[in-house]
Protein backbone atom coordinates (compact mmCIF):
# COMPACT_ATOMS: atom_id res chain seq x y z
CA UNK A 1 0.00 0.00 0.00
CA UNK A 2 1.28 3.41 -1.19
CA UNK A 3 1.82 6.27 1.82
CA UNK A 4 0.17 9.56 1.24
CA UNK A 5 1.82 12.36 2.50
CA UNK A 6 -0.47 15.34 1.26
CA UNK A 7 -3.83 16.31 3.01
CA UNK A 8 -6.95 14.73 1.24
CA UNK A 9 -4.53 11.98 -0.89
CA UNK A 10 -3.09 14.96 -2.65
CA UNK A 11 0.04 16.70 -1.95
CA UNK A 12 -1.27 19.85 -4.11
CA UNK A 13 -4.57 19.82 -1.93
CA UNK A 14 -5.64 23.52 -1.33
CA UNK A 15 -9.07 25.42 -0.89
CA UNK A 16 -12.14 24.58 1.28
CA UNK A 17 -13.80 21.08 0.82
CA UNK A 18 -17.69 21.55 1.75
CA UNK A 19 -17.18 24.67 4.04
CA UNK A 20 -16.23 22.02 6.33
CA UNK A 21 -12.35 21.92 6.44
CA UNK A 22 -10.02 24.08 4.53
CA UNK A 23 -6.55 22.73 3.00
CA UNK A 24 -3.59 25.01 2.56
CA UNK A 25 0.17 24.88 1.11
CA UNK A 26 2.48 26.82 3.86
CA UNK A 27 5.97 27.80 3.58
CA UNK A 28 6.57 25.28 6.81
CA UNK A 29 4.04 22.19 4.88
CA UNK A 30 0.62 21.51 4.08
CA UNK A 31 -2.35 22.48 6.53
CA UNK A 32 -5.43 21.73 7.54
CA UNK A 33 -8.19 23.59 9.42
CA UNK A 34 -11.68 23.86 10.46
CA UNK A 35 -13.46 26.13 7.57
CA UNK A 36 -14.22 29.74 8.77
CA UNK A 37 -15.24 32.55 7.27
CA UNK A 38 -14.38 36.36 8.33
CA UNK A 39 -16.57 37.57 11.01
CA UNK A 40 -17.41 33.95 12.81
CA UNK A 41 -15.03 34.06 15.60
CA UNK A 42 -15.24 38.33 16.12
CA UNK A 43 -17.86 39.57 14.59
CA UNK A 44 -17.16 42.63 12.94
CA UNK A 45 -18.74 46.07 13.15
CA UNK A 46 -18.17 48.27 10.63
CA UNK A 47 -16.64 52.48 11.86
CA UNK A 48 -18.42 55.23 11.12
CA UNK A 49 -15.63 56.04 8.39
CA UNK A 50 -16.21 52.53 7.09
CA UNK A 51 -20.09 53.08 6.92
CA UNK A 52 -19.67 56.95 5.36
CA UNK A 53 -17.27 55.66 2.82
CA UNK A 54 -19.65 52.55 1.86
CA UNK A 55 -22.25 55.63 1.16
CA UNK A 56 -20.42 57.33 -1.00
CA UNK A 57 -19.04 54.55 -3.18
CA UNK A 58 -22.98 52.89 -3.33
CA UNK A 59 -23.52 56.70 -4.00
CA UNK A 60 -21.29 57.12 -7.21
CA UNK A 61 -22.39 53.51 -8.79
CA UNK A 62 -25.33 55.22 -8.68
CA UNK A 63 -24.17 58.01 -10.64
CA UNK A 64 -22.42 55.96 -12.64
CA UNK A 65 -25.48 53.62 -13.67
CA UNK A 66 -27.26 56.56 -14.71
CA UNK A 67 -24.96 58.02 -17.39
CA UNK A 68 -25.48 57.58 -21.43
CA UNK A 69 -23.38 55.63 -23.06
CA UNK A 70 -21.64 58.57 -24.57
CA UNK A 71 -20.84 59.67 -21.29
CA UNK A 72 -19.30 56.63 -19.89
CA UNK A 73 -17.39 55.97 -23.69
CA UNK A 74 -15.82 60.09 -22.52
CA UNK A 75 -14.87 58.42 -19.21
CA UNK A 76 -13.23 55.77 -20.74
CA UNK A 77 -11.50 57.61 -23.12
CA UNK A 78 -10.31 60.50 -20.77
CA UNK A 79 -9.09 57.27 -18.46
CA UNK A 80 -6.50 55.90 -21.24
CA UNK A 81 -5.62 59.52 -22.55
CA UNK A 82 -4.20 60.16 -19.23
CA UNK A 83 -2.94 56.59 -18.66
CA UNK A 84 -5.12 55.32 -16.08
CA UNK A 85 -4.70 52.00 -14.81
CA UNK A 86 -8.28 50.53 -15.13
CA UNK A 87 -11.61 51.51 -17.14
CA UNK A 88 -13.34 54.47 -17.43
CA UNK A 89 -15.75 53.66 -14.35
CA UNK A 90 -12.82 52.97 -12.19
CA UNK A 91 -11.00 56.52 -12.95
CA UNK A 92 -15.22 57.74 -12.44
CA UNK A 93 -14.92 56.01 -9.01
CA UNK A 94 -11.33 57.40 -8.43
CA UNK A 95 -12.55 60.79 -8.64
CA UNK A 96 -15.94 60.52 -7.35
CA UNK A 97 -17.58 61.59 -10.62
CA UNK A 98 -16.03 65.21 -10.31
CA UNK A 99 -12.32 64.81 -12.58
CA UNK A 100 -13.82 64.38 -16.34
CA UNK A 101 -16.34 67.49 -17.44
CA UNK A 102 -18.54 66.05 -20.39
CA UNK A 103 -21.46 67.93 -22.26
CA UNK A 104 -24.26 66.34 -24.18
CA UNK A 105 -27.03 68.85 -25.65
CA UNK A 106 -29.52 67.69 -27.70
CA UNK A 107 -30.46 71.30 -29.31
CA UNK A 108 -28.31 71.42 -31.99
CA UNK A 109 -29.62 75.47 -32.51
CA UNK A 110 -27.46 76.16 -29.50
CA UNK A 111 -23.73 76.51 -29.37
CA UNK A 112 -21.21 77.92 -26.85
CA UNK A 113 -19.04 80.62 -28.18
CA UNK A 114 -16.66 81.13 -25.32
CA UNK A 115 -15.05 77.78 -24.74
CA UNK A 116 -13.89 78.83 -21.02
CA UNK A 117 -17.75 78.72 -20.05
CA UNK A 118 -19.80 76.14 -19.83
CA UNK A 119 -23.06 75.06 -18.25
CA UNK A 120 -22.97 71.81 -16.12
CA UNK A 121 -26.21 71.04 -16.60
CA UNK A 122 -27.38 70.90 -13.07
Amino acid sequence: MAKVLGPALSISASKSLKKTVTFQRRPSGHAIYPHTKPGDREPFTPSTKQNNQRQIIGNLVEQWKILSQNQKDAWDREASQIGYIGTGYHYFIHTKGAHSIIYEWSDSKITWSDPNVSWSGY
